[in-house]
């Protein structure tokens, strides 16, 4: 058996999406990079590297791996995603690449209207309701155990919709989107990752964007992938440093736990921290900051006693539990 490591990296830049979980713990394309790199090296890494024990702690809890010292990290066959737009850049070649080379899910039937050339594969427990339609015209579709298809949405290959997702009625989910397990899924949705267990299931647009595990869009909240000059998109890091993505489209990059008020606009390049609670009729700020609440009043810090009464109860709606790592790391992002 292969002996590899694998490094936790780039927490600064990446985040808010490497907050609360290793940087090799992003959902990248239909896979995290973790899970991409195990199926390219034939194993799972013999542990990983991290500068930060609290963050050690909370990635062995969720993996199972191990921190080592004094090891060197794999120099393995994969793009540098050091950025929230860096995801973004590698999502249909890595999206691609992970529809192609993922295991059957052994269904030859799919009860649905599908259209294009591409591969469909769908897992035999999915409900799929009347009306649905399967658009494989531009990439595969994969549609795993227990998901839920409800009537007359509309699927666009390429797409991977992940263990126990709903996608409601009337849905559109446009090409290179990637849902992790338990999300729900409405309105209209393209170029998007949704990390896992978050709720988009109402109307309004959603692109460009990258959505952490645990976020609620509230009804009719849209997004702005594109500026009216059609220019490249600056983005405001949560230290207050602007950068040049260099891309044309770019929506939202969202941290675990965030929420949003009904009809929340967000505007193009925003992005939100870790915790927040966003409850504005104005546009939502940009950066806004981790565990902030905002109003029309203002903006305050949201306590974070009662912060993590609602994630141990959002959490335990699903069946989860908040470790303890975990919440040491949070305190820890709500003490800086």
């Amino acid at each position: 058996m292969t002996t590899w490591y694998i490094k936790d990296e780039f927490q600064e830049s990446l985040a808010p999406l490497s907050d609360l979980r290793a940087s090799f713990e992003q959902r990248t394309g239909g896979l995290t990079t973790l899970e991409r790199l195990t199926q390219q090296m034939g194993c799972a890494p013999s542990g990983f590297l991290c500068d930060d024990a609290l963050r050690a702690q909370m990635i062995t809890n969720r993996t199972g791996l191990l921190r080592v010292e004094g090891k060197e990290a794999a120099v393995v066959e994969h793009p540098t995603i050091a950025t929230p737009w860096d995801v973004l850049n590698h999502l249909p070649k890595l999206l691609a690449r992970d529809l192609q080379h993922a295991e059957p899910l052994g269904s030859d039937v799919c009860q649905a209207k599908t259209y294009g050339e591409y591969h469909v594969d769908v897992h035999h427990s999915v409900q799929m309701f009347p009306g649905v339609v399967l658009d494989a015209s531009r990439g595969a579709i994969r549609i795993e155990e227990g998901a839920v298809i409800r009537a007359n949405a509309v699927i666009c290959g390429p797409c991977w919709i992940g263990e126990h997702c709903t996608i409601t009625d009337g849905a559109l989910v446009k090409p290179n989107t990637a849902l992790g397990p338990h999300c729900k899924v409405g309105g209209e949705v393209g170029s998007t990752i949704f990390q896992g267990f978050a709720n988009k299931s109402h109307d309004g647009h959603l692109g460009d964007s990258v959505v952490g595990e645990w976020v609620n869009f509230g009804a009719g909240t849209v997004n702005s992938n594109l500026l009216n000059t059609y220019g490249d998109v600056i983005l405001v890091d949560l230290a207050g440093k602007r950068h040049k993505t260099g891309r044309q489209f770019v929506g939202c990059f969202v941290g675990d736990h965030a929420k949003f008020a009904i009809c929340s606009r967000i505007m193009t390049g925003t992005l939100i921290g870790t915790g927040a609670m966003v409850a504005t009729t104005m546009q939502t700020p940009s950066p806004t900051k981790r565990f902030a609440w905002v109003t029309d009043a203002g903006e305050r810090m949201y306590r974070i006693e009662k912060f993590l009464d609602v994630a141990k109860l959002v959490m335990q709606r699903r069946g989860k539990e908040l470790d303890a790592a975990t919440e040491n790391v949070m305190r820890n992002l709500a003490s800086t």
